[in-house]
């Protein structure tokens, strides 16, 4: 009898220890079921591409493309969602995010309109398009310099439909209600310029928000890459200032319009005061993701976006993962002409397209 209680005792801890191992188990299978519900959850609902009446009229975004192979015996048509020139089947890769970021010259100021403009929303003067991989979270920012030459939907403030035009695309931004309609019409503008890929999402500023996140970081710290003293005698190549706002205002609006690339060198100075700002937020954020939160609050009067809560919080949360750096940031290949009243950039399409494959499709199958 005092036998079979020492084995009793003897169990007990094993039992014990048992039961704290499956309950660690199960532990673990529910977090990793909540990982793969998050992570897929990313692919599905959120960022779900958003279609409507702008995409509908454009119809730049293909819906199945079907392609068959004429050296082959007749086979069941491959379903694709691209089919380039050259009859190559694409479909759009399911785990990569894309963002448009717009600077925006004023949004909704109806001081800037009078009765003879069918519609003045404001030009996108800077766009770039920040698209990463939600595994490895690999990233690439596209400058898309705002002479480029493309189509572009044409709307009233109403979003009546007034035909397209082949123009330079900061003007797409232009047409629409300064707003929503005005960052769709942008949107559909970029999607149509890189073969009909889909853009996730859009945020768009005017340049006063630039101001309150300068004075929200304390002030914009960057070193010069190249020489800048036609806009201020100590932006010299290589010196770092401390920007306050009137002199960060004045960096990225200066324009040489005496120069047919005086407004994409005022992009890419944008760019690199964009890329300074997501490093400065970056740290802060990556140590709490909820200064994400108070930022985005602080923008609102000066932003326009259709990305919801979660997709911020999910930024935050993965900020530390995404790289803005130099060799991130992708230039278009083209060259630029002086038309009738404005400069013209014509972006390589062989580039542009090799550019689509690589970043944004799987071969079809």
């Amino acid at each position: 009898m005092s036998k079979e209680k020492n084995e009793k005792k003897r169990m007990k801890p094993i039992f014990i220890v048992l039961i704290v191992l499956a309950a660690l188990l199960v532990l673990l299978v529910a977090a990793a079921g909540i990982f793969i519900w998050y992570s897929s959850s990313v692919r599905g609902s959120m960022f779900a591409p958003r279609k409507g009446d702008i995409e509908a009229i454009l119809q730049t975004t293909p819906t199945q493309e079907t392609a068959t192979d004429s050296t082959q015996e007749p086979t069941q048509p491959i379903q694709a969602d691209w089919i380039d020139d050259d009859g190559n089947a694409y479909n759009y890769r399911d785990d990569v995010i894309s963002i448009l970021l717009m600077g925006v010259d004023y949004m909704g100021d109806e001081s800037h309109w009078d009765e003879t403009m069918v519609s003045n929303g404001g030009n996108a003067d800077i766009m770039a398009l920040v698209t990463f991989n939600v595994n490895t979270f690999d990233t690439s920012i596209l400058y898309v310099p705002r002479d480029t030459m493309t189509d572009i939907i044409k709307m009233d403030t109403d979003g009546n439909y007034l035909g397209t035009a082949y123009t330079n695309i900061t003007v797409s931004h232009s047409y629409g209600n300064g707003k929503e309609m005005s960052c769709r019409l942008t949107t559909a503008a970029v999607s149509h310029l890189l073969y009909g890929i889909p853009i996730n999402r859009y945020v768009a500023l005017n340049y006063d928000a630039f101001a309150t996140l300068n004075e929200l970081l304390g002030g914009l710290k960057i070193t010069f890459k190249e020489d800048h003293t036609d806009i201020d005698p100590s932006y010299t190549k290589g010196n770092t200032v401390v920007m306050d706002s009137e002199q960060l205002r004045r960096y990225i609006t200066y324009r040489d319009r005496s120069q047919v690339e005086g407004a994409y060198d005022r992009g890419a100075r944008s760019m690199e005061v964009l890329q300074v700002m997501f490093n400065q937020c970056k740290g802060r954020i990556a140590a709490n993701p909820t200064v994400a939160l108070d930022f985005w609050d602080a923008l609102s009067d000066y932003l326009v976006s259709d990305m919801d809560l979660s997709e911020v919080t999910y930024l935050a949360t993965n900020i530390s993962k995404i790289d803005f750096s130099s060799d991130t940031v992708v230039k278009i290949p083209g060259n630029f002409s002086m038309g009738e009243r404005y400069a013209e950039f014509y972006a390589d399409e062989k580039w542009l397209h090799d550019f689509v494959v690589k970043t944004y499709c799987v071969p079809a199958k």
